[in-house]
């Protein structure tokens, strides 16, 4: 009899260890995000940058529509500088900040784009716009949307037209 209840014991002892490593598992399999990893789907605020052009030697397929530094910067957009309050370029302190861009190919339509939305997903920065065309021009301009953001937003860059 005592061997029946050694090995009835021993089951039960057996299946409490089994519960125990079996919760242990579903716990340590949790899917949350981390601290340190970034919030998914999370807005991200940004600047309009304003009096800059694109410059005529670009097109629009440019390696990056990320710039990191003033010289990337530079080498793409050109300071257009007009008379009045607001005549001076947006500055930009690349040590706080990164630019993303959207640039058009050059037309002789008149068109705008406009942020709608930003969200960090992941590593990925969702930039959503607006691209308005208006009327035929007599002239050739290549639209751009210049955009400033945080450091602590760092991710790539997928930029998205929305109606």
């Amino acid at each position: 009899m005592k061997t029946f209840f050694g090995i009835f014991k021993n089951q039960i002892v057996m299946k409490n260890v089994f519960i125990f490593l079996s919760i242990l598992l579903l716990v340590g399999c949790n899917s949350s995000v981390k601290s340190g990893d970034s919030a998914l789907n999370e807005e991200v605020p940004y600047k309009v940058v304003k009096n800059y052009f694109v410059k005529n030697n670009i097109d629009a397929t440019i390696d990056s529509s990320k710039f990191d530094t003033q010289q990337e910067f530079d080498k793409v957009f050109g300071m257009a500088t007009t008379i009045g309050e607001n005549g001076k370029p947006t500055p930009i302190d690349f040590s706080k900040e990164f630019v993303v861009a959207q640039i058009e190919d050059p037309s002789t339509q008149s068109i705008e784009l406009k942020p709608v939305s930003i969200r960090k997903n992941s590593n990925i920065l969702e930039i959503k716009y607006k691209r308005i065309v208006g009327e035929n021009q007599s002239y050739t301009t290549q639209t751009s949307m210049i955009l400033i953001i945080d450091r602590k937003y760092e991710g790539d860059v997928n930029f998205e037209e929305v109606q």
